[in-house]
């Protein structure tokens, strides 16, 4: 189990989330794929950069508000996409945003994505979709202490017709 923490993430994350913060999502991520049996997710500075564009756009120009980007790179590659919002940045962390997700799993019967119930379990599904490889993380503080956390994820998942591992 070693390996699905092997990867240390640079000091410059691609976003503003310190090398420490971005280590621990990773590894959560990497945790919960290793359960299902499909390889860990590597850093990835590009993506990260992405998602901290989208939540410093979601803070300043959206009212702190949640919604999706479109959800491309610029060579026009799809994304997958995971948004969380706190209501206090004093008592969340950016960790809690992965735990949330993660918690999703409870809902999800493994099935084909797209065969589901009304639950929500596309958060989940993306955190452990067997062809993703590489996620990056940004976060961003609003001016009414809120915040935003958006990690984005290549190759996107949550296809449907396909079983996410």
């Amino acid at each position: 189990m070693s390996d699905i923490f092997s990867q240390n993430i640079p000091q410059f994350t691609g976003s503003h989330l310190d090398s420490s913060t971005a280590q621990a999502i990773l590894n959560h991520h990497n945790a919960a794929r290793h359960e299902v049996g499909v390889p860990p997710l590597g850093w990835s500075i590009k993506l990260a950069n992405y998602a901290q564009s989208w939540a410093d756009y979601l803070s300043a120009h959206n009212n702190c508000k949640m919604k999706h980007s479109l959800c491309k790179d610029n060579e026009g590659n799809a994304l997958g996409e995971n948004l969380w919002w706190g209501s206090s940045a004093t008592f969340y962390k950016p960790i809690d945003a992965s735990i949330g997700w993660l918690s999703e799993r409870e809902d999800y019967a493994y099935q084909k994505f797209g065969n589901h119930s009304h639950k929500q379990i596309g958060h989940y599904t993306q955190m452990v979709w067997k062809s993703t490889k590489e996620i990056g993380v940004g976060i961003a503080y609003c001016p009414n202490g809120e915040m935003l956390v958006v990690a984005s994820y290549y190759p996107a998942g949550n296809w449907i017709g396909e079983y996410p591992y």
